[in-house]
């Protein structure tokens, strides 16, 4: 007789646990979603205008990371030709439903799904079961009718991220009682949301609050708003004086996709393959961990962020951002974000040290922030927007429990970040084992979540527990839950958060062989690929593999993605200084001035080519000829960067509107990472025929890590009428700014 299992949650957890009890075959499974529509936070078309995200927010983490072991991404219809041979390392909002309706369809058929149901109450047996009766009472919503059934087994896949934190429970006593926005960062989309049309705004500045990575991804979110609206072709001056305050608890370290693998070796990858690289782990049999982090072990992880980011952030004259040097230091906080660290160094977005205690409407309208830090307190004020990254609350996701089965499960509601305290690997409580949890902590990862619901059915197929780990005994939990209570500098920022370990030692208590494929066996980082079970597809299992090994060997032999590190690291602002040597001396002489790369969302060319990212190039100067003549210079271009073909141009301006794109100047040719580390500096080369000059271009950039403090362009020149050098030296301002 097989046993009878109810999911909650048509989202990635619901639909892996699904896949994987539907497999066995020993399982009747029925899936209950409250939406519509599958896929969670992912539950988004590609002109879905509500929702936890934007349709074109791209993932955290590689779909390498963003994936199942039997669904090879390169096998998903991403629709029409506008997206044909683009599937990006890190998808979009849009393309992650894809992926997940490709899932469904495949392996969970649509007679298992029952979409616009709502569990509303999941209660233990009453009487207690005897052998053979189920063990859960669910009761379904669906419209004005209301369902009884009952079950042997009971999965919560309805995701741990149920609903924004309120405000309130941030900020004492708030409650908004003016006409301006104050939203979630979830609701966030165009300046629209926060700032009213057709009217004068209440203040300039935008409030961010949040210390954490959703902090950071939505200042820079409200700050590409910002800089779009001031340079974009269709360019609005009245948010001219705009700027985002984030206010930060703690020194937040901003990380893009893409960092450099090891420091000096001008490779760089995407980021789960550094934070998650095999080779990285100590000799020996592979150790997870969790829980607290001791000094020393705080010490090596802000000491490696540091490395990936080229230094402690001082550089970004921001004394919220800089880590504290020779002292112990609290857990180290990261924010996944391509644009924050230069609009920070420009000055559009000002980080503010501390915790918001306040919010009061002044006399004319705009709002007026108290922060306080240590035994401080700063003022605020010009605030016309708020915007909360306060994260997620989950207990939404658990309102449907019996109160018994919470208290069984030690539920405590004022803990948004560990509700209940679960063991073997965050999946189940050894005190009521005929309910599991898929994805249910911060961060889940979706190999995760996949290795998760093999534990869970192998130990309902008649297994015993695997050993107990300490991080995961009950006493350490509730003090772990304690400390994050009282914010103690211990806890890290994601508290489970071992990905390569948890997936180690789920893959030991399933007995899996990891599958290195062309990997040796300290190479690459985790896949479920890696992982494949005896039932499932080989054969995918191995696409999946070989591709992970060519993207791998592609960024650290082939210098894939240094075009996007470098385009993202000319961000900001420039001084600058040239000299122009010309056969005909008149025409020498030298230039001092700034520059500026301005990011702005990219517009298709004139053929309907697309580029991912683009920014505005301004410069202006004094010119000084070898003769002592000077006169003012400026001129603009627009750099443009390509995924598809990892390729990044420069384009000239239109000369009668120079905020629109015209010609294609030439493309970059970055030289192989082996050439660049021997000239200390990646360096890419190209050319261009203008009429009858040629001109050949050789860049100079030294990154360190993902900072860029200086680089050079020399231009040589030559022509019937013309030849000369001129050479271009950039350096960062020693201080931001507005």
């Amino acid at each position: 007789m097989k046993g009878s299992v109810c999911i909650v949650g048509a989202g990635p957890a619901g639909l892996v646990a699904a896949k994987t009890f539907l497999q066995t075959g020993n399982f009747e499974v029925t899936v209950y979603e409250k939406k519509d529509r599958l896929g969670g936070i992912w539950a988004i078309q590609e002109d879905t205008k509500d929702g936890y995200l934007s349709f074109q927010t791209p993932t955290n983490l590689s779909r390498f990371t963003v994936a199942f072991s039997d669904l090879d991404w390169r096998s998903v219809d991403l629709g029409s030709r506008q997206h044909e041979g683009k599937l990006p390392i890190f998808p979009k909002a849009w393309q992650v439903n894809r992926y997940l309706q490709t899932y469904q369809q495949k392996f969970v058929p649509r007679s298992v799904l029952n979409f616009s149901s709502e569990v509303v109450e999941a209660e233990r047996a009453d009487p207690p079961a005897l052998s053979g009766t189920p063990l859960w009472r669910v009761t379904v919503r669906r419209g004005s009718k209301t369902d009884f059934r009952s079950f042997d087994f009971l999965i919560v896949g309805s995701g741990f991220f149920s609903g924004p934190r309120p405000m309130a429970q941030v900020v004492p006593g708030w409650t908004d009682r003016s006409a301006r926005k104050t939203i979630h960062s979830s609701q966030f989309r165009t300046l629209t949301d926060v700032f009213p049309t057709g009217g004068p705004r209440c203040g300039n500045r935008v409030l961010l609050i949040g210390g954490g990575n959703s902090g950071g991804e939505a200042a820079a979110a409200v700050a590409m708003q910002l800089s779009d609206a001031r340079w974009s072709p269709e360019s609005d001056d009245s948010y001219e004086d705009c700027k985002v305050v984030h206010v930060v608890p703690r020194p937040l370290y901003a990380l893009p996709p893409f960092v450099e693998y090891d420091p000096g070796s001008r490779t760089y990858v995407p980021i789960d393959f550094k934070l998650y690289d095999y080779s990285r782990r100590p000799a020996g049999a592979i150790q997870s961990y969790a829980g607290k982090q001791p000094s020393e072990v705080r010490t090596i992880v802000h000491r490696f962020l540091q490395a990936v980011v080229g230094g402690n952030q001082s550089d970004l004259d921001s004394e919220a951002l800089s880590a504290p040097s020779g002292q112990v230091q609290g857990s180290a906080y990261v924010a996944l974000s391509e644009t924050y660290p230069e609009f920070v160094r420009s000055g559009l977005i000002e980080v503010v040290a501390g915790r918001v205690t306040s919010l009061v409407e002044s006399d004319d309208g705009t709002l007026q922030a108290t922060v306080s830090h240590n035994d401080s307190a700063v003022s605020v004020d010009d605030i016309g927007a708020v915007v909360y990254a306060t994260g997620y609350t989950p207990s939404a996701a658990l309102d449907f429990l019996a109160n018994d089965v919470k208290a069984a499960l030690q539920y405590d509601a004022r803990s948004m970040r560990m509700p209940l305290i679960l063991e073997q690997w965050q999946t189940m409580s050894n005190e009521m084992p005929s309910i599991g949890f898929v994805g249910f902590y911060e961060g889940p990862y979706w190999g995760i979540m996949e290795m998760q619901s093999r534990v869970i059915c192998e130990r309902w197929s008649g297994r015993g527990p695997a050993p107990q780990r300490p991080f995961e005994e009950r006493d350490m939990l509730l003090q772990l839950r304690d400390a994050m209570q009282t914010k103690s500098q211990d806890v890290p920022q994601y508290w489970f958060g071992d990905y390569l370990g948890y997936m180690e030692d789920m893959a030991g208590y399933l007995n899996l062989r990891r599958n290195d494929q062309g990997f040796t066996e300290r190479e690459g980082c985790p896949s479920t690929a890696r992982f494949a079970t005896a039932d499932g597809d080989h054969s995918i299992n191995n696409n999946i593999v070989q591709d992970l090994q060519t993207a791998w060997r592609e960024s650290l032999d082939g210098g894939r993605h240094v075009a996007r590190a470098t385009f993202r690291a000319l961000q900001g602002k420039w001084n600058i200084n040239r000299r122009i040597i010309n056969e005909n001396s008149s025409f020498s002489g030298t230039l001092e001035g700034q520059a500026s790369f301005h990011p702005r969302f990219p517009l298709a060319d004139s053929t309907g080519k697309t580029f991912d990212s683009e920014h505005l190039y301004i410069e202006s100067g004094t010119f000084t000829s070898s003769n002592g003549q000077k006169m003012q210079a400026s001129r603009r271009y627009v750099y443009r960067y390509n995924e598809a073909e990892d390729q990044l141009s420069v384009w000239f301006v239109k000369p009668d509107a120079d905020l629109e794109t015209d010609y294609l100047f030439h493309n970059l040719d970055f030289v192989p990472p082996a050439q660049s580390r021997l000239q200390g500096a990646c360096v890419a080369k190209a050319d261009h025929l203008c009429v009858e000059a040629m001109y050949w271009t050789k860049y100079t950039l030294p990154l360190r890590g993902i900072w860029l403090p200086r680089f050079e362009i020399e231009h040589k020149v030559k022509g019937p009428d013309k030849e000369y050098i001129m050479t271009t030296q950039y350096v960062r301002p020693a201080t931001g700014g507005p």
